[in-house]
């Protein structure tokens, strides 16, 4: 049902029948798949879920918080690179990680993430609405909504929502990254560290 293109259709016991001259590899049916059983040759949800378990995490006694920033590849991470191209510093805790599309974000990445003892996320995607602008027509919609289901996520591991953050970004708001990340590091410190560090 959330496949803006198609591929997806089910059989009468509800097993999903894929249509591949569909697919264009949004993976927001990566994200969506309650098995996590959904993978590409070259994304799944095993490699960034090992990207985000390579990340390391400081003590609460070495450095500030700890952030990482799950980011579209489409148009918040050119405005990441934009960022840089115009000199821009942002705080230097963040460790992102690209995606095909935030749609793609499946719900066991945050809670590896928390778990590990990662202070906060923040999700980077296209913008939705009326002004939208996601190359997959509804992925970073997806995402938002999923989001806001992350309350029992974080309820179950017993942490704050404000631990998770997330932004819409066109290529032309570079000059927003740096003032959202600033901000969003001060909330962090407000709250103290992850209590799962260490763990």
């Amino acid at each position: 049902e959330e496949c803006p293109f198609g591929m997806y259709n089910e059989d009468e016991k509800g097993t999903p029948l894929p249509h591949p001259t569909r697919c264009r590899r949004c993976a927001i049916c990566m994200g969506s798949c309650p098995e996590r059983i959904i993978s590409f040759n070259n994304y799944s949800v095993d490699m960034i879920g090992s990207m985000i378990k390579s990340i390391h995490v400081p003590d609460e006694y070495d450095e500030k918080p700890r952030i990482v920033g799950l980011i579209c590849e489409n148009d918040a991470f050119p405005a990441l690179d934009m960022v840089g191209i115009n000199k821009l510093s942002y705080v230097p805790w963040v460790r992102f990680i690209p995606l095909r599309c935030l749609g793609s974000v499946n719900l066991v990445w945050i809670a590896d993430a928390l778990s590990k003892g990662i202070d906060g996320i923040v999700l980077f995607g296209c913008r939705h609405g009326d002004d939208y602008q996601c190359h997959f027509v509804h992925g970073s919609e997806l995402a938002n909504t999923r989001m806001e289901k992350i309350k029992e996520t974080l309820d179950r591991l017993v942490l704050e929502s404000d631990r998770i953050r997330i932004e819409q970004l066109a290529i032309d708001d570079y000059h927003r990254i740096p003032a959202i990340l600033e901000e969003f590091s001060a909330r962090l410190e407000e709250l103290g560290p992850n209590p799962y560090k260490g763990f």
